[in-house]
Order: C-alpha cells, then sequence, then structure tokens
C-alpha cells in the first residue's frame, strides 16, 4: 500500500509546486477530490459489506454500519457541493444521516471501552496467575 501513498502524496505536492507557475483553482481540486473520497468508501463498503463476513462478530457489524454512514455523509456534502445547498429535502436528509453517524460512532465508542475493559481484565488475570 505504500505505493497508493507515495503517489497521492507526490500528486498533492506536485500541484502545490506547479501552483507557482499555473494558476490552479484549488477550490475545483478539493471538491473534485471529494468526489473521490466519496466514491472510494462506497466502493470500499460495498466490497466489505458483500464480500466480507462482518456478521461474524460485534465489532464487525459496527464496523459496517459506520462504513454505510460515511458514504451517505460524503455523498451529502457532495451534492451541496455541486448543486448548491438548497436541493429539496436537504435538511431532512442532513438530519437523518448526521443522527445516523453520531449513533453509528456511539457505538463504535462503547465497543471499544468494552473491548478495551476486557483485554486489561485479561491481561490483569494473567498478570495474577503465579507460575
Amino acid at each position: 500500500m505504500r505505493w497508493a501513498y507515495g503517489i497521492g502524496i507526490t500528486g498533492i505536492a506536485a500541484t502545490f509546486i506547479a501552483g507557482f507557475w499555473v494558476d490552479i483553482d484549488y477550490g475545483l481540486a478539493a471538491d473534485i477530490s471529494l468526489v473521490y473520497v466519496a466514491g472510494l468508501t462506497t466502493i470500499f463498503v460495498l466490497m466489505y459489506g458483500l464480500r466480507s463476513n462482518w456478521r461474524a462478530n460485534r465489532v464487525g457489524k459496527i464496523f459496517f454500519v459506520k462504513g454505510v454512514v460515511l458514504p451517505l455523509l460524503l455523498w451529502q456534502v457532495v451534492t451541496s457541493v455541486w448543486w448548491g445547498s438548497e436541493y429539496p429535502g436537504r435538511q431532512h436528509i442532513r438530519f437523518a444521516i448526521y443522527s445516523l453517524a453520531a449513533v453509528a460512532y456511539l457505538a463504535m465508542v462503547v465497543a471499544l471501552w468494552h473491548e478495551q475493559r476486557r483485554d486489561r481484565r485479561s491481561k490483569d488475570e494473567l498478570l495474577d496467575v503465579e507460575p
């Protein structure tokens, strides 16, 4: 995966450097990058949902829900950026997506807390055992 990070960081740096000689519309570039992020997160969640065994454990289920919410949030932002912030039903859609995101992350925080407590208890139990 280093190649992907390398290409991405190189492309960003090259764009900034080119900006010294060429007039770059960074707003448009950011808007295009937002579409890439929304598209790639959608592809990821589709692949994860359709091809992975996310139902196998509690963390997989929580991660899947979070994975679904993030592309929804990003596509709502893409819609606002490209078509304006006053499209029909926008406030209802924003409310639903943002509320789902809060619930998904609450579940993630609670699951993480439980897993960390379980790990610490297991570690403490191992330390209490006399050889």
